[in-house]
């Protein structure tokens, strides 16, 4: 029996979401990313700033599909994605992006990132969009498994993530619907 629900997001949801998704940085990418980029992710100042703008992209925007999952009164996941990418060269095409699929570490490996991932396609689908990409970061093997292993083929496409005059690249699975 799942003990979870997964619903869309809710403005009431903003600031607990961006709560998990820095928790779920700080796990996946302690040993990718330097502590000097926690210590301004974990920035009240920052988390504030980002609430805004998880409001406005995330919720407001009819580009955006965001789902969250929640146990009790906790949200324990998200998935945030657009219909049509902002990266390129994707943008060009009729190819939409799947942002972020985050799971609190104490609830990873039960299937609700797939089930998140599932509904992202199901979404997508409705509005006649054949193919969809994910970024990751190169070093993160875990997801780059999760994602294969989920029919993503790895794409040329690379785009940059500078902290500290450091590119940590980020790269492309793309799916087909």
């Amino acid at each position: 029996m799942k003990n979870y629900l997964i619903r869309k997001v809710k403005r009431e949801d903003a600031e607990q979401t961006i709560r998990l998704i820095n928790l779920v940085w700080n796990s996946a990418y302690k040993t990718i990313l330097p502590k000097e980029y926690f210590d301004i992710l974990n920035n009240e100042e920052n988390i504030s700033k980002k609430v805004k703008l998880f409001a406005k992209y995330q919720i407001e925007d009819e580009n955006a599909i965001c789902y969250v999952v929640e146990s009790g009164k906790n949200i324990i996941g998200v998935m945030t994605g657009q219909f049509k990418s902002n990266n390129l060269p994707y943008a060009q095409q009729n190819i939409a992006d799947l942002q972020s699929l985050y799971i609190h570490p104490n609830f990873q490996h039960k299937g609700i990132g797939k089930e998140l991932f599932d509904i992202f396609v199901k979404e997508i689908r409705r509005k006649n969009i054949k193919k969809f990409v994910i970024g990751v970061f190169k070093d993160n093997i875990q997801a780059r498994k999760v994602y294969e292993k989920w029919g993503g083929q790895l794409d040329d496409y690379t785009k940059p993530f500078v902290f500290q005059g450091v590119d940590y690249k980020e790269i492309f699975y793309i799916f087909l619907t």
